[in-house]
């Protein structure tokens, strides 16, 4: 997934230009040899460069671009500088890596934790002067422990993201948590959470709410039966190998809740020990194609980490899998994700 980033402004526009003018005839860069996608509707070499399409996120009525910057982009050394080093993407890159994807058409940026899955971002889009074009996501993270608290963390959270977003207001923010977050209800108490939201809503300094956690489909379930009347938006793992939320996103769905996938690579586990410049050309941008076969979800988040990757993977909202592209994918899907790290998701997410 890692390919080399560009060292300076003019060889990043020089790239992205190629790239726009390869994308605009229908051609994916690296993958001429290994024809695995189909193109339903080509163009001719005139024609101007592809866009990204849209869906409306629910019952929010916003239009979403159907993929997204993931907050990971920015926080994980993922460039490499030799001798199997790596470092984080920095300002200038992100700069450049977002005036291309919102060139492309992307308008969805979520993040997390990391300060700089905000940080990042935001000083990006004010460089750009586009944030009236961006739609931020922003995760309140193991904040929810069914004490009085919640509402101060959830605040302060708040407050400290805008700033680091440089914006007077988080278009969505969604509560994110695990099973072992609530030991004392076994599951989450959101009243102290949802009257946060109210307020937070009332001041204007967040337009939707929505939630997103690292446990099972069963809980999904569960959140939807109980506060999916009050929620916008929900996002949830969904990926080649781990599909269980096929069977749970009609649930949300029938909520009009809106639907944002992540770990579309399983944070590169499933990218592991494949040749990406070779024969396994363009397997992410076909990964996240399949995710967006299923048309109940509203947009489909990757980590990005060149412009190169910006540029191939966002090219999956055009593009149609092959049924050799198809093989490829149910063979790939077959390797087990090594490591503890993302046991929740083998032994969860797995669609049995």
């Amino acid at each position: 997934m890692t390919q080399p980033v560009s060292k300076n402004h003019s060889e990043a526009e020089r790239t992205r230009r190629r790239f726009l003018k390869q994308l605009g005839q229908g051609a994916v860069a690296a993958s001429a040899a290994t024809p695995l996608l189909c193109d339903a509707d080509q163009t001719d070499p005139g024609t101007p460069q592809r866009k990204v399409k849209y869906r409306t996120l629910g019952k929010t009525g916003l239009r979403v671009s159907e993929v997204g910057f993931g907050g990971h982009s920015w926080a994980y050394k993922q460039v490499p500088i030799g001798n199997g080093q790596y470092r984080k993407v920095n300002i200038d890159e992100a700069t450049e890596m977002i005036r291309a994807g919102m060139d492309l058409g992307v308008n969805w940026f979520d993040s997390c934790t990391p300060h700089e899955e905000s940080q990042i971002p935001g000083e990006a889009l004010k460089r750009l002067k586009r944030r009236d074009e961006a739609l931020i996501s922003v995760r309140v993270s193991h904040k929810m422990k069914g004490r009085e608290a919640d509402r101060k963390e959830i605040y302060q959270w708040t407050e400290d993201r805008l700033r680091m977003w440089q914006t007077d207001r988080i278009d969505v923010l969604m509560l994110c948590n695990t099973e072992n977050d609530t030991p004392r209800s076994g599951y989450w108490d959101m009243s102290y959470s949802i009257e946060a939201l109210d307020k937070l809503k009332q001041q204007g300094k967040i337009r939707f709410t929505g939630f997103g956690c690292h446990f099972t489909p069963q809980y999904f379930l569960t959140a939807f039966e109980k506060f999916g009347d009050y929620f916008d938006v929900c996002s949830l793992p969904y990926n080649i190998r781990h599909r269980a939320a096929e069977k749970i996103i009609p649930a949300a769905k029938k909520k009009g809740l809106g639907v944002v996938t992540i770990k579309p690579f399983a944070r590169g586990s499933l990218l592991k020990k494949k040749d990406l410049e070779g024969a396994d050309a363009g397997l992410p941008r076909d990964m996240m194609a399949f995710v967006l076969q299923n048309k109940q979800i509203d947009c489909c988040t990757c980590g990005v980490h060149s412009l190169a990757q910006v540029m191939q993977n966002f090219s999956a909202s055009w593009t149609k899998i092959s049924p050799a592209g198809h093989q490829r994918l149910e063979k790939y899907s077959a390797t087990p994700v090594p490591g503890g790290e993302y046991a929740w998701l083998e032994n969860d997410w797995r669609y049995v």
